[in-house]
């Protein structure tokens, strides 16, 4: 991976690990509760939890969660000042459900994603930190337009990022852009055309890509609804990769 690259991860599994294991996944879609640090106009849904992986083990031994009065069971995410909509902001999301935290298919895409990794002699020793993202824009019914946190290109600040479709029905949109990393906090029509790197359509289930975060920046446009009766929805798995080393 040059900065950038993209996967048809549905090639790279066993059949029938995705046959068995992709309806109870995209089940899980089905109730995303709201984005609490969202806009309900912006028509966001979304899921998280994080897990400790131990290369030399290739299992996911996932985090306990903490309990809110108004959400549940959630988990701490933190992005310091690499989101500029909630800077240095202390976030707590719904959890993701048991059920799909043990779901063999979600832990194949952690995995996989961790083998197109690289790390220096510090990292490779190291427990690694795993955040697990799901996330949908939904727009249910009028001209509305769901949208993405932040809603311009950005950096997220996790060295490794990987975006997986699980589905994309009755949506127009959601085009993804990757740039330079310099092109962060602006929107895709603001910078040169030498700056775009990249610019595409993830339309069938398990398309992917995969970001080193410090190399470029990425966005994704709203979405609305097409012509179709019904929402117009899409819905990622979204996976960032961070070692536990200690500071120096």
């Amino acid at each position: 991976m040059d900065g950038f690259e993209r996967f048809a991860l549905g090639s790279e599994l066993e059949p029938g690990l995705i046959k068995e294991w992709y309806p109870q996944l995209r089940e899980e879609f089905g109730d995303l509760p709201p984005d609490p640090y969202g806009d309900p106009l912006l028509h966001r849904y979304r899921r998280h939890s994080c897990a400790v992986l131990l290369p030399w083990e290739g299992v996911l031994h996932w985090v306990p969660k903490t309990s809110d009065p108004r959400l549940g069971d959630v988990t701490h995410y933190f992005q310091g000042g690499y989101n500029p909509e909630h800077p240095d902001a202390e976030r707590y999301f719904p959890a993701i459900s048991a059920g799909t935290e043990g779901n063999p298919l979600l832990e194949r895409m952690v995995l996989f994603d961790f083998a197109q990794t690289w790390w220096g002699e510090r990292e490779r020793s190291a427990p690694m930190h795993v955040g697990v993202h799901l996330i949908k824009l939904a727009v249910a019914e009028g001209g509305g337009s769901a949208v993405s946190s932040p809603n311009f290109l950005h950096q997220d600040g996790e060295p490794f990022h990987f975006a997986h479709l699980v589905y994309k029905r009755n949506a127009v949109g959601g085009r993804n852009y990757v740039a330079e990393a310099a092109c962060s906090g602006s929107q895709p029509g603001e910078i040169p055309a030498g700056s775009l790197m990249a610019t595409f359509d993830l339309e069938e289930p398990l398309d992917s890509y995969g970001i080193h975060d410090e190399r470029v920046s990425h966005h994704v446009d709203p979405i609305r609804r097409g012509e179709r009766s019904g929402p117009g929805e899409r819905a990622v798995v979204l996976v960032d990769i961070t070692p536990m080393v200690k500071a120096v």
